[in-house]
C-alpha cells in the first residue's frame, strides 16, 4: 500500500459519514480557508470599479452566496452598508456570530435565501452585486442560473454594477481541486482535508469528494466527507443569460488580472451594469 495510503486510512479511517454540502462544514470553513487572501479580493473589485467607472460611487452592497461572511464583513469595516444572503444555515450562523463579535450587526445583515430565488425584506436598491469564490459553478441547473441573474437585477438600482466570478472549464477538467495536507504537522493540524475531483466532459459537471477530519478539544475526531458538484459555463452562456436578464455586458478578465481570459485562464471575473436606461 502506498504511503498516502496509509497516511489516509491514518486519518480518515475506512468508513467516513456523507454529509449534504456545506451542514458539517461551517463550523470549519474559516480555518479550512485561513489562507485565502480574501482581503486582495477586496481590494481587486474595488481597483475593477475604478478602472472601470471612476466616478462611480457605490455604499449598498450585497453579496450572494456569502459563507462565513469574510468579504461581507471587509467591506463593512471600511464603512459600507451590506447585505449578505447564503442558502446555507450553518454558514449565515457563523457570519452573524463574526458580525456580533466584531460589532458590525448595524453594518451588515445576513439571511438565509437561494439566490436564484432572491426576494430581500429591504426594497432599497443596491449599488453593487458580488458573488465570488466560484459559488455561481455550484448553480448546475442553467435555468436557475438565469433565474440568479434575474432576481439580482431588480435588487440592484440603475447604473450599478454585479462582479462575480466563475472557474473556467479549465480548471474543472484538469483536476485543480485535487489537494490534500496529508503531511501536515499532526501536533499542529487540527483540520485535515482530502479532496479528489473528477470531470464529467459530456455533461460539463465535476465532481469533487472532500474528506474532512477534525480533531476536538479533548482529543476526539470528527470524520466526514461531502461531495460537491460544479458545472462548467463558456463565456458565451453567461452573456446570454446575462443579457436576457437585462444586463449590459461591460467585459469579463483573467481573475486578479486586467487582460483578457484565454485557453488556460483558471478563473473568470464578469463585469455587468443594470442600464441606465431599460430596454422595453
Amino acid at each position: 500500500m502506498a504511503q498516502s495510503d496509509l497516511k489516509f486510512r491514518k486519518i480518515f479511517g475506512d468508513e467516513v459519514a456523507v454529509a449534504d454540502e456545506f451542514t458539517l462544514l461551517p463550523r470549519y470553513y474559516d480555518e479550512l480557508m485561513r489562507d485565502v487572501p480574501y482581503k486582495m479580493w477586496v481590494r481587486y473589485v474595488t481597483d475593477l470599479l475604478r478602472r472601470l467607472d471612476d466616478s462611480f460611487e457605490f455604499h449598498r452592497i450585497l453579496e450572494l452566496a456569502c459563507g462565513t461572511g469574510t468579504i461581507a464583513l471587509e467591506f463593512a469595516q471600511k464603512g459600507f452598508q451590506v447585505v449578505g444572503v447564503d442558502i446555507s444555515q450553518g454558514m449565515i450562523q457563523v457570519a452573524q456570530e463574526k458580525a456580533e463579535r466584531l460589532g458590525l450587526s448595524e453594518r451588515v445583515r445576513f439571511y438565509v435565501q437561494d439566490i436564484s430565488d432572491l426576494n430581500l425584506p429591504d426594497q432599497t436598491p443596491f449599488d453593487l452585486a458580488l458573488c465570488l469564490f466560484d459559488s455561481l459553478n455550484y448553480i448546475i441547473e442553467p435555468n436557475r442560473l438565469s433565474k440568479v441573474f434575474e432576481r439580482t437585477y431588480s435588487h440592484i438600482r440603475t447604473g450599478g454594477y454585479f462582479i462575480f466570478d466563475l472557474n473556467s472549464e479549465y480548471a474543472l477538467r484538469e483536476n485543480l481541486f485535487d489537494q490534500d495536507n496529508l503531511d501536515a504537522d499532526e501536533d499542529e493540524t487540527a483540520l485535515y482535508y482530502y479532496w479528489r475531483s473528477h470531470y464529467y466532459k459530456s455533461k460539463k459537471l465535476c465532481r469533487v469528494d472532500m474528506w474532512f477530519a477534525v480533531k476536538g478539544e479533548k482529543g476526539d475526531w470528527l470524520r466526514f466527507k461531502e461531495i460537491h458538484w460544479q458545472r462548467a459555463y463558456s463565456i458565451e452562456e453567461i452573456r446570454k443569460m446575462a443579457e436576457a436578464a437585462g444586463w449590459e455586458w461591460v467585459k469579463v478578465l483573467e481573475a486578479y488580472n486586467y487582460r483578457p481570459p484565454n485557453e488556460t485562464s483558471e478563473r473568470w471575473y464578469f463585469l455587468l451594469r443594470k442600464p441606465l436606461r431599460e430596454v422595453d
